[in-house]
């Protein structure tokens, strides 16, 4: 297959589309050939510089053409690109280049105050450098091409490695479901160092369609780009559309005509915000999506079960089975909760560099018999899920984030989305904290979305309406807002951190 790699799978669009743009920008466009033209100079430098096959070289990225051009460049030379974002501090900066061991890194960004242990190119090196022309160098699809850095959350950051034909496979299975069109635009606000930013940026890579990079990622620089730019593809994350529809926002006085489909990825969008999503864009196709960086992506709702089955993630995406599994291995029953496994394509290689948790996680096929010649491939994700009688999936939460309250397991997921149906709230965020006697005392760090009187006396009557005890918040943090990691999730960590800085929190009667 010619394009059997990212290289010749972006050198193919941008022969086919040289003056189509593949980025835009506020106020401006860059065309595939330019990217192309700029592409050769990385690819040039980093063969001139040593860089062999399955070298990894580190890409402190933002979204920007310089960023595009250097991992096409590391492509080029059949490198490993393992992206870093712009907005990590020193000490993640090093423990991401500690754990790939790069022959360099390429910053298109600010660096944080600190040293590396690698050199460090920056564009203006590229410009200078002297690029002669060296052989060209093929990367076969079953070689990795990227290692994304996890969230940490929970424990110290992993490498995921994703092949080149995972990527491929994945990227056109996704625009499939999707139907999406070589001349559509994507919008996505997310970094591409993080998966789902990545995930639509393979759009651009592979199929050409035009990518649409924001100044500033924030509600109104969203609006001004739909309104500037028309993309038909607008892939957001539960906090974003959550800002865009109940926060100050002028969403509603923007032009959304241009938009087909809607796609929502790294959580649950509230239930009330999700109506008002679906009455303001009524045009619009919605996909609920959900999947890991190890998975790429796994299972997608299709949008004509929105409004029946609005909690539900789907069903898995071409290539793709999945199985509930008990704790001890064997096959849960319908409705039951227990791990969801991700079966068949587009499972990660591993995590670089750790043999161990690649074991855990990365495992034989379990639906397939141990004497099969091919047992295949899994990935046993640590979400804990349930399929109903229609084969519809759905999610509960980590496995590792399960809380045991008064003897009993609480999922803060389900929490969450109870007290979401009171109303009063912008965001919700539940967690629990060690208690002698309840064992994880529940807490909830709530953001009001407005003024409201008496906010944690209704909060609480209406937990006591549709929770059992055992599930009711007894503690609870009111905030202007929550803290958020870089990928625009909420970070948990910081809740609980200023939990055990807060004894005096309210508590509820």
């Amino acid at each position: 297959m010619a394009d059997q790699n990212l290289w010749d799978a972006f050198c193919a669009v941008a022969a086919r589309e040289p003056s189509r743009p593949a980025l835009l920008m506020p106020g401006t466009a860059v065309d595939f050939a330019t990217v192309r033209t700029r592409a050769e100079h990385y690819r040039q430098y980093l063969l001139g510089a040593g860089v062999q096959p399955g070298d990894r070289v580190l890409v402190l990225a933002q979204n920007s053409p310089e960023t595009l051009a250097a991992m096409l460049g590391v492509w080029g030379s059949a490198g490993i690109v393992a992206m870093a974002d712009a907005s990590l501090r020193a000490p993640q900066l090093r423990h991401a280049a500690e754990t790939v061991s790069p022959r360099l890194c390429l910053s298109t960004a600010e660096l944080p105050a600190g040293e590396l242990p690698c050199p460090v190119v920056r564009p203006a090196q590229i410009e200078a450098s002297d690029a002669r022309r060296s052989p060209s160098r093929q990367s076969l699809p079953t070689d990795a091409a990227s290692i994304m850095f996890t969230s940490g959350s929970t424990g110290r950051a992993k490498g995921v490695v994703q092949s080149h034909g995972n990527i491929l496979r994945g990227s056109r299975a996704v625009a499939g479901y999707l139907g999406l069109k070589e001349t559509d635009r994507v919008l996505c606000p997310v970094p591409w160092a993080f998966d789902y930013g990545f995930v639509q940026l393979h759009f651009t890579l592979v199929l050409g369609l035009t990518h649409v990079t924001l100044a500033q990622a924030n509600p109104f620089a969203v609006c001004a780009a739909i309104q500037e730019h028309r993309p038909q593809l607008f892939a957001g994350i539960p906090s974003l559309y959550t800002y865009l529809l109940r926060g100050v926002s002028p969403l509603r006085n923007t032009d959304l005509s241009s938009l087909r489909v809607l796609t929502n990825s790294g959580g649950t969008i509230p239930a009330p915000v999700l109506q008002d999503l679906v009455a303001l864009a009524p045009q619009c196709r919605l996909f609920l999506n959900y999947g890991l960086t190890e998975t790429y992506r796994t299972s997608y709702l299709d949008p004509e079960c929105v409004a029946t089955h609005p909690l539900s993630i789907g069903r898995p995406i071409p290539g793709v089975g999945v199985v509930i599994l008990r704790p001890d291995g064997s096959r849960a029953g319908t409705g039951e909760v227990g791990e969801i496994v991700h079966r068949g394509d587009y499972v990660c290689l591993g995590y670089w560099n750790q043999p161990e948790a690649t074991a855990r996680a990365v495992r034989a096929d379990p639906l397939l018999p141990p004497e099969s010649p091919d047992r295949g491939r899994a990935l046993y994700t640590g979400d804990l899920g349930s399929i109903d009688a229609d084969g519809l999936l759905y999610y509960h939460g980590r496995r590792d984030q399960q809380l045991k309250s008064m003897g009993v397991r609480v999922s803060p997921s389900e929490v969450e989305a109870l007290l979401h149906e009171s109303g009063f709230l912008l965001e919700v965020a539940v967690f629990g904290m060690p208690h002698n006697m309840l064992g994880d005392e529940i807490w909830a760090a709530v953001v009001p979305a407005g003024p409201v009187d008496g906010l944690q006396q209704k909060l609480q009557a209406h937990a006591k309406q549709v929770m059992s005890p055992y599930m009711t918040p007894r503690r609870w943090l009111i905030r202007e807002a929550l803290p958020r990691t870089s990928t625009g999730k909420i970070d948990y960590p910081a809740l609980k951190a200023e939990a055990r800085l807060a004894p005096s929190a309210q508590l509820s009667g």
